[in-house]
C-alpha cells in the first residue's frame, strides 16, 4: 500500500511532520503540538473516503476515547473538526506494534506475562465503562521502548449503553477474522467476554509462537468456519513446554461459548499476576515448578517484616483465588453410549459381543484418564433409538457422550469415534481408523488414547502404561466384562478377577470391573462381606497404581454401600481435593447418608447436587430423602415435577407408589406402580405391589406376590419380613416365626441400617424383647426422623407392652400422613384397651 503524504503542513496548532501509517479509510500522522511542545499522533479520514460508516466510526472512537484515561490505553488529547470532517489528536507512542515486537523479540515467559497483564488492565478499564473493543489484535497493541503495552484503535468499539447499528450497517461483522470471537463472526450480540476471546488469541500467539487456528489454504471464510465450529490447536501441542496452568487458561479464554470464558479481564489479570509473582525472570523450567507450589508457606522473617509479608500474602492470595477460579476445569459428566457394530467379526461364537465390550471398556477407561470428570452409568432402555438415548443423557445431566460405530469385515474393523454434546446433539470431535479385531487388547489401548485426545490438554492426566495381559488372560477379563453388562455374573467371576489382579496389580480396569460386579451382587443379596473383600483389594492396589485417583473413585463407590462413615468421609475428602466433579460427589454423599438413615443431611447434599446439575438422578435423591424423612407433601411435589420433565424415570413412579402406600391411597399406589412396564419393574417395585394388596386386606394375593419376589431374590431380608407380617395377619403364627427366624439369621452381626431394624423386628416377634428394645433405642437415636424406624419401634413397643411409647410413635406416624391401614396387624389391636394410649391413636386404629 502506498503511504499517504501529508495533505497540509498545519492542522490548527498542530504541525504535521510525517505520515506514520495509512489504511483504507484513515491516515495517521506524526505531528507536533506547538503550544505544549510535545509530539502527538493525528488520525484523520482520507479525503477519498466517502463511507458514512468510516465517518461514524471516527466520531464513535472520539466519544469512547474521551471516556478512557488509563496508562494502558492510548490517550485522546484533542478533537479537530473542520469542513464537516474530524481528526483525533492522540498520544504518540514511541515503539512498535505487538505484532512486530513478537517478530523481533525472544523474550522470557515472565516478560510475556507482564505484557498480557498490562493488556488486561487496559481492557478492565474499557469494560468497566461498558466499552467492548471488538478488534483486539496484536496490530492494535502498541509496545513502548520501555515495555509499556497500550491498546489503540477503538474505531469499531461499541458502548454497551448505546446501539451502534449505524457503525456496522455496511459490514455487519466488523473486525479481523483471526482475532474475532465465534459470536462476533456469527453476528450475535456481544459482551465483554468477546474481547476475552480475542485476548486469548493474542495470548496464545505470544506464549506459544503460533496461532490457535490453522488458516490453511481456505482463506478468511474457511478460517471463520474453524473459529466457529472447530476446537483450537491444543496449546501444549503448539509449545510442549508451556506450563499446564497456562494451557488451561488459554483453553478457557478460547472457549466457544462466552459463559465458559473467565468472567472478566480483571480476573485474568489476577491469575496472571499471581503466576508472574511466582515465576522466574528467565528460567521457564523454574517457573513451571513454581506452579505446582502455588501456596507454599513463606519462610520466617524478622518481626519487623511481618506487615510486609502480610501485604504480600494478601496480594498473592487474591491472585491465587482469581487463578483458581479461572483455571478451574468445568466439570464433565461423561457417559458411554451403546457400541454399534455392522458386518462380521471372525473368531469366537460371541466375537461381535466381545469386540463391542472391548470398545466400551476402552471408552470408559478414557473417561477415567481425565481430570474433573465423572463417568455416568448409562444403559438405554430396550428399543430406544439414538435421539431418545441422547434425551435420556440430557436428563441425567451428562455433558459429554462417547459413541463408537464399527464396520467390520472378518478380522478388520473400521471404527468411527465421536464425542457428542447431549445438550445440543452436536458432534464436538470425531476420528476414525482401522484395527484388527483379533488384536483386541492393542485396539483397546489405541481407542482409549484417541478418545482422551478429544478433550483439552488441561483435562488430560499424565498417561501411565499398565502391563499388557496375555491373550488368554485378556480374553478371560473381556468375557467377564461382557457378562457383567448382561448381568450374568456370579461369585466365580469375582474370584477369577482376583486371580488376574494378583498377576496384573497395576491394571485399573480389573479393579473397576471387580467393584462393579461386587456392588451388583451386593444389591441382589445384601452380603456385606463382599464389600469388605473389595475394599481390601482396592487398598492393596493403591501401592501398585501410581495415579490412584481413579482407584479412589472405585473405593467411594464401594463405601457408598458400606456403613463406615469415617472411611467414606476420608475417601470423599481425597476426591474433593483432586477435583472430581462436585455434583457427582455430593450425589454419592447423599446416597450414602440415605443408607445411613440421616435423611436431613442426605436431603441437603441432594439439593446441593441438584443445584449444580439438575438431573433426574439428583432430583430423585431429593425425593427419596424427603420420603424417608416423612415429608410426603414435599416429596410428592418433587416427584410431580420430575415425572413431568422425565416421564420415563420409572424409579419416580415406584417411589410415588411407596408414598401413596404409606398414606393409605392404595388405588393411587397401584396406578403409580403399574405405570411402570412389567419388564422394567424391580423386585422392590413388585414388593410394593404386594404391600398394596396387604393394605387393602388381600393377604393371600400379597403373599403370592412376595413369594414370587423371593424366587427372584432368594433370602432377601425385606421380603422375608413382609412374608412374616402377612402370615401374622392371616393368623399363621408358626410360619411367621419361621420367616422371622430366617430374618434373624441373615441379619445377625450386620451393620447395615435396614438390616438392623429388620433384626430388631425379628427379635421382638421371637419374644427376645429386651434385645429388641435396646437395638430400637439405638436406631431411634441414630435416625429419629426415619419412617421405617418409627413404624418398627411402634410394633416392638406394642409387643413389649410399653403402651405409652408405642402410642407416641404411632401419633408421630399419623401426623406425618401414614395411613391407618398400616396398623391392622393383630399386635396393634391390643392398644385399643390400654389407658396409656391416646384417644387420637385409638380413634385412628381401633374398630
Amino acid at each position: 500500500m502506498e503511504v499517504a503524504e501529508p495533505e497540509q503542513e498545519q492542522l490548527g496548532r498542530y504541525r504535521i511532520e510525517r505520515t506514520l501509517g495509512a489504511g483504507g479509510m484513515g491516515v495517521v500522522y506524526l505531528a507536533e503540538d506547538t503550544r505544549l511542545r510535545r509530539q502527538v499522533a493525528i488520525k484523520k479520514l482520507r479525503k477519498d473516503s466517502t463511507s458514512e460508516s468510516a465517518s461514524a466510526r471516527i466520531h464513535s472512537e472520539a466519544q469512547l476515547l474521551a471516556q478512557l484515561n488509563h496508562s494502558n490505553i492510548v490517550q485522546l488529547y484533542d478533537v479537530l473538526e473542520e469542513d464537516g470532517g474530524i481528526a483525533l489528536v492522540m498520544e504518540y507512542v514511541e515503539g512498535t506494534t505487538l505484532r512486530e515486537w513478537m517478530r523481533e523479540h525472544t523474550a522470557p515467559l515472565r516478560e510475556k506475562l507482564g505484557l498480557l497483564m498490562q493488556i488486561c488492565k487496559g481492557l478492565t478499564e474499557a469494560h468497566s465503562l461498558g466499552i467492548v473493543h471488538r478488534d483486539l489484535k496484536p496490530d492494535n497493541i502498541l509496545i513502548t521502548f520501555n515495555g509499556t503495552a497500550k491498546i489503540t484503535d477503538f474505531g469499531i468499539a461499541k458502548s454497551l449503553d448505546h446501539e451502534a447499528t449505524d457503525i456496522t450497517r455496511e459490514d455487519q461483522v466488523a473486525g479481523t477474522v483471526d482475532a474475532m470471537s465465534p459470536e462476533q463472526l456469527q453476528g450475535l450480540p456481544l459482551c465483554a467476554r468477546s474481547d476475552l476471546f480475542s485476548l486469548g488469541t493474542i495470548a496464545y500467539e505470544l506464549l506459544c509462537g503460533a496461532k490457535p487456528f490453522d488458516k490453511g489454504e481456505g482463506g478468511s471464510m474457511a478460517l471463520a468456519q474453524k473459529v466457529v465450529n472447530e476446537p483450537h490447536i491444543p496449546p501444549q501441542q503448539a509449545w510442549e513446554r508451556l506450563p499446564e496452568p497456562l494451557a488451561v487458561l488459554l483453553d478457557k479464554l478460547l472457549a466457544k461459548q462466552p459463559h465458559r470464558r473467565p468472567e472478566s479481564a480483571q480476573q485474568v489479570y489476577e491469575a496472571l499476576a499471581f503466576l508472574y509473582q511466582q515465576g522466574s525472570d528467565t528460567d521457564t523450567q523454574q517457573f513451571s515448578e513454581t506452579v505446582t507450589q502455588l501456596l507454599r508457606k513463606p519462610p520466617n522473617r524478622h518481626k519487623r517484616l511481618l506487615s510486609t509479608i502480610a501485604g504480600l500474602v494478601i496480594a498473592i492470595g487474591a491472585g491465587y483465588w482469581g487463578w483458581q477460579e479461572i483455571t478451574r476445569l468445568e466439570p464433565q459428566y461423561i457417559a458411554v453410549m451403546p457400541v454399534e457394530i455392522s458386518g462380521e467379526v471372525r473368531g469366537e461364537d460371541n466375537a461381535k459381543a466381545l469386540t463391542a465390550t472391548m470398545v466400551r471398556q476402552a471408552l470408559m477407561n478414557a473417561a477415567s484418564q481425565l481430570k474433573a470428570s465423572a463417568l455416568v452409568s448409562f444403559t438405554p432402555k430396550e428399543g430406544e433409538d439414538f435421539d431418545a438415548q441422547l434425551k435420556a443423557l440430557r436428563e441425567k445431566g451428562v455433558t459429554d457422550a462417547l459413541y463408537a460405530r464399527l464396520d467390520c469385515a472378518r478380522v478388520r474393523c473400521e471404527i468411527e469415534l465421536q464425542r457428542i454434546g447431549p445438550k445440543d446433539s452436536q458432534i464436538k470431535q470425531q476420528t476414525d481408523f482401522a484395527f484388527l479385531a483379533d488384536k483386541r487388547q492393542e485396539a483397546e489401548y489405541r481407542i482409549s488414547n484417541r478418545t482422551v485426545e478429544f478433550f483439552p490438554t488441561g483435562y488430560q492426566k499424565e498417561s501411565s502404561t499398565a502391563k499388557a495381559m496375555s491373550d488368554e488372560h485378556y480374553g478371560q477379563y473381556l468375557d467377564i466384562a461382557s457378562r457383567r453388562e448382561s448381568r450374568e455374573v456370579t461369585d466365580s467371576d469375582l474370584s477369577a478377577l482376583e486371580r488376574l489382579i494378583t498377576i496384573y496389580p497395576q491394571n485399573l480396569n480389573l479393579y473397576r470391573t471387580h467393584a462393579d460386579i461386587t456392588t451388583y451382587l451386593f444389591l441382589e443379596d445384601g452380603k456385606s462381606e463382599r464389600l469388605k473383600s473389595s475394599l481390601a483389594l482396592i487398598n492393596s492396589g493403591k501401592s501398585q497404581i501410581p495415579d490412584s485417583s481413579s482407584l479412589l473413585e472405585t473405593e467411594l463407590l464401594i463405601r457408598s454401600f458400606d456403613t463406615d462413615k469415617k472411611a467414606f468421609n476420608r475417601t470423599f475428602s481425597q476426591l474433593e481435593k483432586q477435583g472430581l466433579p462436585t455434583s457427582n460427589l455430593l450425589g454419592q454423599y447423599s446416597r450414602f447418608l440415605f443408607g445411613q438413615g440421616d435423611y436431613k443431611s442426605g436431603l441437603r447434599y441432594a439439593q446441593d447436587a441438584a443445584a449444580l446439575t439438575p438431573s433426574a438422578d439428583n432430583l430423585y435423591l431429593i425425593a427419596i430423602n424427603q420420603t424417608a424423612g416423612g415429608d410426603y407433601t414435599a416429596a410428592r411435589a418433587t416427584l410431580k415435577g420430575l415425572t413431568q420433565n422425565y416421564p420415563q424415570h420409572w424409579s419416580s413412579y415406584s417411589l410415588l407408589g411407596v408414598i401413596e402406600l404409606e398414606s393409605g391411597n392404595s388405588a393411587a399406589a397401584e396406578a403409580a406402580i403399574t405405570e411402570i412396564p412389567k419388564e422394567l419393574r424391580s423386585w422392590r417395585t413388585k414388593s410394593n405391589l404386594g404391600v398394596t394388596y396387604f393394605l387393602i386386606g388381600e393377604y393371600d394375593q400379597a403373599l403370592k406376590v412376595y413369594q414370587q419376589v423371593l424366587k427372584a431374590v432368594p433370602n432377601n431380608t425385606p421380603t422375608l419380613a413382609q412374608i412374616a407380617e402377612t402370615y401374622l395377619a392371616l393368623g399363621f403364627r408358626k410360619q411367621a416365626n419361621d420367616s422371622f427366624q430366617k430374618v434373624l439369621t441373615l441379619t445377625d452381626g450386620s451393620n447395615d441400617f435396614e438390616d438392623q431394624w429388620h433384626h430388631a423386628l425379628a427379635l421382638a416377634n421371637l419374644n427376645r424383647l429386651s434385645e429388641a428394645i435396646s437395638l430400637t433405642h439405638k436406631l431411634l437415636k441414630e435416625a429419629p426422623e426415619d419412617t421405617d424406624i418409627k413404624y418398627v419401634a411402634a410394633q416392638i413397643y406394642t409387643l413389649s407392652e410399653e403402651w405409652h411409647s408405642a402410642s407416641y410413635q404411632i401419633e408421630e406416624l399419623l401426623q406425618q400422613g401414614m395411613s391407618t391401614e398400616w396398623f391392622n396387624l393383630p399386635a396393634f389391636q391390643r392398644l385399643c384397651t390400654q389407658p396409656q394410649v391416646s384417644a387420637d391413636v385409638k380413634t385412628a386404629i381401633c374398630d
